[in-house]
């Protein structure tokens, strides 16, 4: 695809977002936002709107993409038999710099992002199962009536203002954004959670999730969203279903290697870091690191950039994460500028390939 077409699909995509929602007409039934009625139509509208917006714009998951397309097929045999209720299908796209699940069983994925994702089955498998079971969830649909009922709720308490203006409508506002938001986190870690056993079934290593959740947390630019948790919020909330994960995982398949998504990601944590001066001056920075499923050595890059001068320096050094947690230290004869309270730490941890395996910002204390 051209930088035109993927220009156009932001704006495609943007539009079909916010204008189709807004000119809906009022839902059929408003219930609580944990049932859809069978009446309810909307998200097929949505979802044909979609198809036919987007596909010019897309192409098939095919050639370097086509393991995306195998892992997703692999992951919809363990769904029951409504999962013919959808058009399954896998889109790659230009210029969306995310991965949108429509509801009727399309899922585009950014190319950006299916590069990172490779030829690794397992991540994938993180990606598209936490996009099907928002399909099967029918969450779009689940969020439209949600606002719909915010709306309906909100709307007896507005009054009329001085000089003809609405009282309320700001403080009002701001309640319905909030717990719009709520909805919507909470419903990013329902998919989370199904989709996590969605791959295990599937024969994917769960490890795989927080494999993905680094990965993409190491990418360059702004990522927030008020509607999805952070990636450490996630990992914190799925923390009972990773242990019942795992063991299902081992049950299934205890040669890992022989498994769908084959052997298990290396996941690595990088703790908060701290620092102190010695007799000589030098700054020693610890990095505490905790590694799983690590067969070999992995490099730490430590970036130090004084956030009054701006001096930077940078030290790597490759470890075995032998012991959890695993020290790392660093020795380095500090800027004058580098004092209590100025020093920011850029830390990277790479595979042996020297792709990122977790990235993290963090100040350090220095005492």
């Amino acid at each position: 695809m051209s930088d035109m077409s993927a220009k156009v699909l932001c704006v495609v995509l943007v539009a079909l977002l916010g204008a189709f929602g807004a000119k809906l007409a009022p839902a059929q039934q408003i219930l609580p936002p944990e049932a859809v009625p069978p009446s309810f139509t909307e998200d097929a509208r949505f979802a044909g709107r979609t198809r036919s917006r987007l596909l010019p714009y897309t192409e098939p998951a095919s050639g370097q993409y086509v393991i995306g397309k195998q892992v997703m097929e692999t992951l919809l045999r363990q769904l029951p038999v409504q999962r013919a209720k959808f058009s399954w299908e896998l889109r790659i796209a230009k210029g969306t710099g995310n991965v949108f699940a429509s509801p009727d069983g399309a899922i585009f994925v950014d190319e950006e992002i299916a590069q990172l994702l490779g030829s690794r089955a397992g991540l994938w498998a993180a990606t598209l199962s936490h996009e099907i079971s928002h399909i099967v969830r029918r969450d779009w649909a689940r969020r439209y009536l949600f606002e719909k009922s915010l709306e309906q709720a909100e709307a007896p308490q507005l009054s009329l203002g001085e000089a003809g203006g609405f009282s309320g409508t700001w403080v009002e506002g701001q309640v319905s954004s909030s717990r719009l938001a709520v909805f919507c986190q909470s419903m990013e870690l329902e998919a989370d959670a199904e989709g996590l056993m969605l791959m295990t079934r599937a024969g994917f290593d769960p490890d795989f999730v927080p494999a993905l959740h680094h990965l993409m947390e190491g990418q360059p630019g702004p990522r927030e969203d008020s509607s999805h948790p952070a990636w450490d919020v996630r990992e914190q909330r799925l923390r009972k279903v990773f242990i019942g994960a795992g063991l299902e995982y081992d049950r299934l398949w205890p040669e890992r290697y022989a498994s769908p998504g084959g052997n298990s990601p290396i996941v690595v944590y990088a703790g908060s870091p701290s620092g102190k001066r010695n007799a000589t001056g030098e700054l020693e920075v610890l990095v505490p690191l905790q590694c799983q499923n690590l067969a070999g050595s992995i490099e730490v890059v430590l970036r130090l950039t004084d956030t009054k001068s701006g001096a930077p320096a940078e030290l790597r050094q490759v470890t075995g994460c032998t012991s959890n947690p695993t020290l790392i230290a660093f020795m380095l004869p500090a800027p004058e500028g580098h004092r209590r309270g100025h020093v920011q730490a850029d830390i990277s941890v790479l595979d042996n390939t020297g792709g990122i395996l977790t990235h993290t910002l963090s100040p350090i204390p220095v005492r």
